[in-house]
């Protein structure tokens, strides 16, 4: 199991009358090779969990294991965890600093001890995976890309440690709707790849389509858990706590409302067009 959380509780402004508490008994467990979205309103405590996951925040109580190994523990090695886990914060593109590609991207893994050579190949690698040619991109000034590409290029500077786990938080918040596509499946590759995705999203039709689990959160706890047509199934539990599903989820259940023979475990668009054009076909609609 490459990551593990058992019993996580967080505070924020512990001892003072504003205390509030933003995680209670949170445990589960990631799978090796798994897509995992996490969803919720704001103030759930979606970040709060990543931001335990990745040892950046410590848990009131609780552990967080990676590949076993509590995080948290006197002795442990923060570099073996930061080229374990990766973690891609919203508007990542903000996080660059270097005068070049090259060097922006380069920068972790030569802080975390690998040789020029080992960081070149990396580098190479990682920058090739989000879709650039090295030596045309390398040269260039990271602040003379568009946005699209500094995002592309602060996720290459994440992917050249190699992680075996990469955390991202709202990654395509502030994108467009074909750069939103464009960076779900360059996720989706990574994780074809053999990467294991942790990922907050709003964007349910995103995770429809590639997310393997779904994660609902509501104050602070685990309110569902499962596949993304178990989850998206339940539509009346997900509008308690104020959440929708998928879009074609949503329209599949409107039709089936007024009469239509639809599959109640429709999520995903390819699937609700399928339905339609054959009751079209019957001539049922």
């Amino acid at each position: 199991m490459p990551l593990s959380v058992k019993k996580l509780n967080y505070f924020y402004m512990t001892g003072t009358p504003f205390e509030v508490q933003a995680l209670k008994d949170v445990s589960l467990d990631v799978s090796d090779g798994e897509f995992v979205g996490i969803i919720g309103h704001t103030g759930c405590g979606k970040s709060t969990l990543i931001q335990l996951m990745a040892g950046l925040l410590k848990p009131a109580s609780g552990t967080v294991l990676v590949n076993g190994r509590d995080i948290n523990a006197s002795g442990y090695d923060r570099k073996l965890l930061r080229r374990t886990l990766g973690v891609v914060f919203q508007y990542p593109e903000y996080q660059l600093f270097e005068e070049t590609v090259g060097k922006d991207v380069a920068f972790g893994p030569l802080k975390a001890g690998m040789t020029e050579a080992e960081a070149e190949k990396n580098v190479d690698t990682a920058l090739e995976l989000v879709g650039f040619e090295p030596a045309k991109i390398k040269p260039l000034s990271p602040f003379d890309l568009s946005g699209g590409q500094k995002r592309k290029v602060a996720i290459a500077g994440v992917l050249a440690m190699d992680p075996q786990i990469l955390i991202l938080d709202e990654p395509i918040a502030g994108l467009d709707p074909l750069g939103r596509e464009q960076f779900m499946q360059l996720v989706k590759k990574l994780n074809d790849c053999g990467v294991t995705i942790i990922m907050i999203s709003h964007n349910m039709d995103g995770l429809a389509d590639y997310a393997s689990r779904i994660i609902a959160m509501d104050h602070g706890e685990l309110y569902a858990d499962g596949t993304p047509k178990e989850v998206f199934a339940d539509l009346d539990k997900l509008k308690k706590v104020g959440l929708g599903a998928s879009e074609a989820r949503e329209a599949a259940a409107m039709l089936k409302e007024r009469g239509w023979d639809i599959p109640s475990d429709i999520i995903k668009k390819d699937e609700l067009v399928a339905a339609i054009l054959k009751l079209s076909e019957d001539g049922k609609c």
